[in-house]
This record gives C-alpha cells, structure tokens and sequence, in this order.
C-alpha cells in the first residue's frame, strides 16, 4: 500500500465569512467603548442601573442527561434506545462504527451516538381478580337461570290454614284441591310451611298434604307466633230444665234459631244485566277474588251454582287463578271475570245462582233473577264475589 502524503485542504467560504464578522464585531464593540469613557465625565455621579438577564426555566422531561461529558438529549428517550460517546475517526475521517457489518458514514462533527439495544419487554404481573360464583346456564338458554319462587299445590279436596304451625292454632281459612300458594316461610323440621294466602292473610299448612314445587329448602326459617292457651275445659252436660213461659206467651212457643253464619264470600257488585238480548243464550260472566282496588287477585277452584226452575243445571267448570282476570267485549261492558257460565235455550224462567265449592257447598248469598214476561231479555249477568271472612 502507497503512502499518500495529506493534501492541505483550503479553507472554506463559510469559515472566512464568520472569522470577518467576528473581527467586526469586535471593533464595533471597541468604538462603543471608547466613546462611554469619553462621555463618562459628563454623565455625573449616576450609577447606571443594570437590567436583569431573563432566566430560563426548562420544562419537565423536556432534557434528558446524558452521560459524563456529553450534552444533554431533549426528550425522553423511547424504550430500547442508549448515547454512547462516538469513538475517534479513522484515518480517512469516516466513524469505525458499523451496523450489522456495514461501515456507517458519519461525515462532519458528532457529539453522541444514539443505540437501539435489545431491552426486553416488561411484562405487568396480571392482578388476581376475587372468585366469582359461576351461573347455571340454561340449557339451549344464554345467561344464568332464574330461580323460580317457590309454591306448593293443595292435594286434599279442602285443607284448613292455620295461624301458626300445628292443629292447636286459629283456623283462619280454607283451599281447595289443585289451589297454588306461595311459600313464605317454614319451620325448623320443614314439616309445617307458612303460605299466603286465606282470607287475605298469611297461614300455616301441614307439608305432607301440599305438594311442593320449587326449592323449598330455600324459604326463610320462621318463629312460629305463642302457642295459645289450651281450651277451657268443658262442662259435663246438664239436663234441660223445662222452660218457664213468660208472662203473657204461650207455652206452645218454638224457641227461635241461633243465627246462621255467614258465608266467606260477599257480592262485592252486582247482579248487572248490561246488554239485553233475545237469542235464547244465557251467560253469567262471573268474577272470584280477593283484596279490593290494586290489590285485587283472582281466587281459583270455585264454580258457579246454577238453578233453572229450581233443576240444577251447573257445569261445574272452576274459577282460574294462574292468569290475570280475562276482560268482556267493550259493547258487553269490559268487565273483569275468571268464570264463565253459558245455557243455550235458556227460554223463560225463574233463576237462582250462588258461588260454591266443587262439592256443591254454597260460599256466596244467592241471587234471584227470572227472565220471564217482560224480563225475557235478562240473559247477561254479572256478578263480582269478595272473601270476606
């Protein structure tokens, strides 16, 4: 290899314009000089006041130090990324560095290199969340299946509700055969349930004679109310006296009866006859419920006793419950019902109809009506039955 002696290189354009504005600064700033001393004696004793150089706040983050003895970076620096002090120049003025084995070429000054490295990701550390109760998903369903309220079916023709779990407590009323009551409570054992409801009020039944439908382990353990005080006991019989006729009455006088009970349900509207017609049909639109105003709910399990002439002729079709009460055309008064009665042929006759159990016990005061005459067109009935006790 040759040696080649260095060739001298000539200075450029750019560096001679900046050394002769330099030199001009210079003397300018010499002529400025020289005449404030001359005019020094002229200006008196005053001192003059110096103004504050500007201070320079830098911003945060805004310059990122680099290492010893080399210039600050502005910015932050991205991940992966380091300065590192460039090394001297080769012999022909280019940088020794390479890039996957390719010199780079740094022509000109250069202050700090700046290297992409292999800085490993770092991984956040997943936060453990708290365990969660999986839902049950329905079968052929999406999302978690609603646990149906529990109830019971009456299995026995009627069974007493009680006021508290046992045969020793109040009576407060009755259900028929097929009835569904919701379950509100039970006891310890489970071997009574508190249900609702009879005569507008929650009772106690025997869990042997209902049927259970639903999760019934699930309903609330309930403290039962007192045991009530047991019964007086009861006086042995005495024999009738012969009754003492008063003054003035006839010893041939009958005792009058003790009054008879009333029935569990009231006419709460009705007998209406809203639409005449004479096309021989006769229909009762029949309406069986409980509470009064928003609270009313139709009662299930009652059919409406019908006589024609004193004949019986009853269809003994029950009063629904699983459903809101059905409504009348609006030209036969929309009226709310859950039990329908209808007679084709019904023709002229005397009627008497009263709400009763499927046994053919009365629960309601009878109504009286004839469709005879003038009233042959009486053949549209509503009735409206209440519990009431």
């Amino acid at each position: 290899m040759n040696d080649i002696a260095p060739s001298r290189t000539p200075l450029r354009p750019a560096l001679v314009r900046a050394l002769a504005g330099m030199m001009l600064l210079a003397l300018v700033s010499l002529a400025c000089s020289v005449g404030g001393i001359l005019q020094g004696g002229s200006a008196g004793d005053a001192t003059p006041t110096r103004t504050p150089r500007p201070t320079f706040t830098p911003l945060p983050g805004a310059l990122t130090t680099a290492a010893t003895g080399l210039p600050p970076v502005r910015g932050t620096l991205p991940p992966g990324v380091t300065v590192q002090a460039p090394a001297g120049a080769g012999s022909n003025g280019e940088s020794p560095f390479t890039v996957n084995g390719t010199p780079v070429s740094m022509a000109g000054e250069t202050d700090l290199l700046l290297f992409a490295t292999n800085t490993p990701t770092v991984t956040p550390t997943p936060t453990q969340r708290p365990a969660t109760a999986t839902p049950i998903e329905r079968e052929g369903l999406g999302g978690p299946a609603a646990q149906a309220t529990a109830y019971v079916v009456i299995k026995p023709a009627t069974l007493n509700g009680r006021r508290g779990p046992g045969t020793n407590y109040e009576r407060i009323g009755e259900a028929s055969k097929g009835q569904e009551l919701f379950v509100l409570g039970r006891t310890t054992d489970g071997a009574w349930l508190q249900v609702c409801c009879m005569a507008n009020q929650p009772v106690w039944v025997a869990a042997d004679q209902v049927d259970a439908k639903g999760v019934i382990i699930s309903a609330p353990v309930l403290t039962p109310p007192p045991t009530p005080l047991p019964p007086p006991p009861t006086r042995p019989p005495q024999p009738a006296q012969p009754a003492v006729p008063r003054v003035g009455q006839s010893p041939l006088a009958t005792p009058r009866p003790a009054g008879t009970p009333l029935p569990p349900f009231d006419i709460s509207r009705g007998p209406e006859f809203p639409i005449k017609r004479d096309n021989g049909i006769l229909t009762a639109w029949i309406k069986v419920h409980e509470g009064t105003g928003e609270y009313q709910r139709p009662l299930g399990g009652y059919i409406l006793k019908v006589m024609r002439d004193g004949v019986d002729i009853s269809d003994n079709i029950q009063s629904f419950d699983d459903r809101p009460f059905d409504i009348t055309p609006p030209n036969q008064g929309a009226y709310e019902y859950n039990l329908k009665f209808e007679k084709y042929e019904a023709g002229e006759a005397d009627w008497e109809i009263y709400l009763a159990r499927p046994g053919g016990i009365r629960m309601s005061p009878v109504t009286k009506f004839t469709t005879k005459g003038d009233s042959y067109r009486n053949l549209v009935v509503y009735i409206a039955y209440l519990l009431a006790r």
